[in-house]
Protein backbone atom coordinates (compact mmCIF):
# COMPACT_ATOMS: atom_id res chain seq x y z
CA UNK A 1 0.00 0.00 0.00
CA UNK A 2 1.79 3.42 -0.78
CA UNK A 3 2.13 5.45 1.64
CA UNK A 4 2.54 9.63 1.76
CA UNK A 5 6.11 11.19 0.83
CA UNK A 6 8.10 11.36 4.15
CA UNK A 7 8.28 15.51 3.81
CA UNK A 8 4.33 15.41 3.79
CA UNK A 9 3.74 12.99 6.82
CA UNK A 10 4.13 16.24 8.99
CA UNK A 11 1.86 18.18 7.14
CA UNK A 12 -0.92 15.80 7.28
CA UNK A 13 -0.27 14.67 10.98
CA UNK A 14 -0.81 18.63 11.28
CA UNK A 15 -4.12 18.47 9.11
CA UNK A 16 -5.53 15.25 11.06
CA UNK A 17 -4.86 16.90 14.57
CA UNK A 18 -6.41 20.42 13.25
CA UNK A 19 -9.36 18.53 12.75
CA UNK A 20 -9.62 16.36 15.67
CA UNK A 21 -8.96 19.63 17.24
CA UNK A 22 -12.00 21.10 15.49
CA UNK A 23 -14.30 18.51 16.31
CA UNK A 24 -13.50 17.91 19.88
CA UNK A 25 -12.98 21.89 20.31
CA UNK A 26 -16.59 22.22 19.33
CA UNK A 27 -17.64 19.68 21.82
CA UNK A 28 -16.33 21.34 24.32
CA UNK A 29 -17.02 24.38 23.99
CA UNK A 30 -20.79 23.35 23.73
CA UNK A 31 -20.70 21.35 26.81
CA UNK A 32 -19.38 24.28 28.76
CA UNK A 33 -22.40 26.27 27.23
CA UNK A 34 -24.57 23.48 28.16
CA UNK A 35 -23.12 23.61 31.43
CA UNK A 36 -23.73 27.29 32.46
CA UNK A 37 -27.18 27.84 30.51
CA UNK A 38 -28.94 24.39 31.93
CA UNK A 39 -27.08 22.90 35.13
CA UNK A 40 -25.69 26.30 36.41
CA UNK A 41 -29.68 27.05 37.20
CA UNK A 42 -30.74 23.49 38.24
CA UNK A 43 -28.86 24.45 41.30
CA UNK A 44 -29.86 27.67 41.67
CA UNK A 45 -32.54 27.74 44.57
CA UNK A 46 -35.68 27.93 42.21
CA UNK A 47 -33.66 24.82 40.09
CA UNK A 48 -33.61 23.14 43.43
CA UNK A 49 -37.18 23.49 44.50
CA UNK A 50 -38.60 22.12 41.32
CA UNK A 51 -36.17 18.66 42.29
CA UNK A 52 -36.98 18.74 45.96
CA UNK A 53 -36.84 14.29 46.84
CA UNK A 54 -34.06 14.04 45.01
CA UNK A 55 -31.28 16.52 45.54
CA UNK A 56 -28.68 14.14 46.25
CA UNK A 57 -29.38 12.36 42.79
CA UNK A 58 -29.70 15.83 40.91
CA UNK A 59 -26.11 17.04 42.28
CA UNK A 60 -24.83 13.55 41.51
CA UNK A 61 -26.05 13.68 37.64
CA UNK A 62 -24.86 17.26 37.42
CA UNK A 63 -21.45 16.42 38.85
CA UNK A 64 -20.94 13.21 36.94
CA UNK A 65 -22.45 15.02 33.62
CA UNK A 66 -19.94 17.47 33.66
CA UNK A 67 -16.86 15.30 34.39
CA UNK A 68 -17.86 12.93 31.69
CA UNK A 69 -18.70 15.76 29.35
CA UNK A 70 -15.25 17.66 29.69
CA UNK A 71 -12.90 15.17 30.97
CA UNK A 72 -14.25 12.92 27.86
CA UNK A 73 -13.01 15.77 25.77
CA UNK A 74 -9.80 15.74 26.37
CA UNK A 75 -9.35 12.41 26.91
CA UNK A 76 -10.41 11.69 23.36
CA UNK A 77 -8.29 14.54 21.81
CA UNK A 78 -5.54 12.68 23.74
CA UNK A 79 -6.39 9.47 22.16
CA UNK A 80 -6.75 10.66 18.87
CA UNK A 81 -3.42 12.63 18.60
CA UNK A 82 -1.24 10.71 21.06
CA UNK A 83 -0.14 14.30 22.46
CA UNK A 84 0.21 14.80 26.46
CA UNK A 85 -0.13 10.66 26.14
CA UNK A 86 0.34 10.34 29.83
CA UNK A 87 -2.66 11.86 30.94
CA UNK A 88 -5.03 10.19 28.69
CA UNK A 89 -5.59 7.23 31.12
CA UNK A 90 -6.61 10.09 33.94
CA UNK A 91 -8.29 11.59 31.90
CA UNK A 92 -9.99 8.31 30.98
CA UNK A 93 -10.60 7.30 34.07
CA UNK A 94 -12.13 10.41 34.89
CA UNK A 95 -14.35 9.97 32.07
CA UNK A 96 -16.00 6.99 32.96
CA UNK A 97 -15.97 7.24 37.27
CA UNK A 98 -18.56 10.57 36.34
CA UNK A 99 -20.18 9.59 33.11
CA UNK A 100 -21.01 6.19 35.46
CA UNK A 101 -22.39 8.26 38.16
CA UNK A 102 -24.57 10.43 35.78
CA UNK A 103 -25.88 7.73 33.44
CA UNK A 104 -26.71 5.49 36.50
CA UNK A 105 -28.47 8.75 38.36
CA UNK A 106 -30.12 8.61 34.94
CA UNK A 107 -31.18 5.33 34.86
CA UNK A 108 -33.44 5.44 38.29
CA UNK A 109 -34.43 8.22 37.82
CA UNK A 110 -36.26 7.10 34.28
CA UNK A 111 -38.25 5.05 36.16
CA UNK A 112 -39.92 8.09 37.75
CA UNK A 113 -42.27 8.50 34.48
CA UNK A 114 -43.72 11.62 35.96
CA UNK A 115 -41.02 13.43 36.30
CA UNK A 116 -38.63 12.35 33.08
CA UNK A 117 -39.70 10.81 29.97
CA UNK A 118 -38.56 7.75 30.96
CA UNK A 119 -37.98 5.24 28.84
CA UNK A 120 -35.98 6.95 26.11
CA UNK A 121 -33.45 8.48 28.89
CA UNK A 122 -32.73 5.11 30.42
CA UNK A 123 -32.39 3.81 26.82
CA UNK A 124 -29.79 6.28 26.63
CA UNK A 125 -28.25 5.45 29.79
CA UNK A 126 -28.24 1.95 28.94
CA UNK A 127 -26.39 2.53 25.99
CA UNK A 128 -23.95 4.74 27.16
CA UNK A 129 -22.94 2.08 29.96
CA UNK A 130 -22.62 -0.32 27.05
CA UNK A 131 -20.97 1.24 24.95
CA UNK A 132 -17.98 2.53 27.55
CA UNK A 133 -18.29 -0.94 28.95
CA UNK A 134 -17.40 -2.21 25.57
CA UNK A 135 -14.16 0.38 25.38
CA UNK A 136 -12.77 -0.89 28.79
CA UNK A 137 -12.84 -4.86 27.49
CA UNK A 138 -10.88 -3.85 24.49
CA UNK A 139 -8.17 -1.89 25.94
CA UNK A 140 -8.20 -4.45 28.87
CA UNK A 141 -7.06 -6.78 25.90
CA UNK A 142 -5.13 -3.96 23.77
CA UNK A 143 -7.13 -4.01 20.92
CA UNK A 144 -6.39 -0.30 20.44
CA UNK A 145 -8.44 0.36 17.32
CA UNK A 146 -11.47 -0.98 18.76
CA UNK A 147 -10.96 0.65 21.89
CA UNK A 148 -10.89 4.22 19.95
CA UNK A 149 -13.95 3.29 18.38
CA UNK A 150 -15.60 2.14 21.47
CA UNK A 151 -14.82 5.33 23.05
CA UNK A 152 -15.78 7.34 20.48
CA UNK A 153 -19.32 6.01 20.26
CA UNK A 154 -19.19 6.42 23.76
CA UNK A 155 -18.51 10.97 23.68
CA UNK A 156 -21.07 11.09 21.16
CA UNK A 157 -23.34 9.20 23.07
CA UNK A 158 -22.51 11.70 26.02
CA UNK A 159 -22.77 14.63 23.55
CA UNK A 160 -26.17 13.90 22.51
CA UNK A 161 -27.39 15.29 26.36
CA UNK A 162 -26.28 18.66 25.00
CA UNK A 163 -27.39 18.28 21.29
CA UNK A 164 -30.75 17.39 22.67
CA UNK A 165 -31.02 20.47 25.24
CA UNK A 166 -30.03 22.98 22.10
CA UNK A 167 -32.10 20.76 19.85
CA UNK A 168 -35.44 21.38 22.14
CA UNK A 169 -34.93 24.95 22.55
CA UNK A 170 -33.60 26.05 19.09
CA UNK A 171 -36.21 24.31 17.16
CA UNK A 172 -39.64 25.81 17.48
CA UNK A 173 -42.37 23.99 19.58
CA UNK A 174 -44.89 23.59 16.82
CA UNK A 175 -41.92 21.79 15.29
CA UNK A 176 -41.30 19.60 17.78
CA UNK A 177 -42.99 16.03 18.76
CA UNK A 178 -43.80 14.79 22.03
CA UNK A 179 -40.44 15.24 24.30
CA UNK A 180 -40.23 11.35 24.54
CA UNK A 181 -39.47 11.32 20.27
CA UNK A 182 -37.46 14.28 20.55
CA UNK A 183 -34.78 12.61 22.82
CA UNK A 184 -34.75 9.45 20.61
CA UNK A 185 -34.09 11.97 17.54
CA UNK A 186 -31.37 13.58 18.93
CA UNK A 187 -29.81 9.98 20.57
CA UNK A 188 -30.18 8.11 17.81
CA UNK A 189 -29.71 10.11 14.85
CA UNK A 190 -26.01 11.16 16.25
CA UNK A 191 -24.76 7.36 17.22
CA UNK A 192 -26.35 6.32 13.63
CA UNK A 193 -24.13 8.92 11.73
CA UNK A 194 -21.23 8.27 13.98
CA UNK A 195 -21.38 5.02 13.06
CA UNK A 196 -21.45 5.66 9.18
CA UNK A 197 -18.51 7.48 9.53
CA UNK A 198 -16.17 5.22 11.14
CA UNK A 199 -17.62 2.22 9.04
CA UNK A 200 -16.99 4.32 5.63
CA UNK A 201 -13.49 3.82 4.45
CA UNK A 202 -14.39 0.05 4.83
CA UNK A 203 -16.60 -0.19 2.61
CA UNK A 204 -14.86 1.45 0.34
CA UNK A 205 -13.58 -0.25 -2.95
CA UNK A 206 -9.74 -1.87 -2.70
CA UNK A 207 -7.33 -0.85 -5.52
CA UNK A 208 -6.24 -3.81 -7.26
CA UNK A 209 -3.05 -5.76 -5.70
CA UNK A 210 -3.96 -3.54 -2.24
Amino acid sequence: MATAPLDEQPRLRRWKHARIDAIVGAAAISSAIFIFLVAGPALAPAGQARHAGHLPLLFAHIGGGTTMLLAGAVALRIGLTRNWFRWHRPAGFTYIAGGTVASIVALVRSFDTSHTPGLSTGTLSMVWLAFTAMAWRAIRNRQIEQHREWMIRSYVVTWTFVFCRFYTRAIPDGLQGPENDMIWLTWIGPVLLCEILLQWRRGASRPQGA
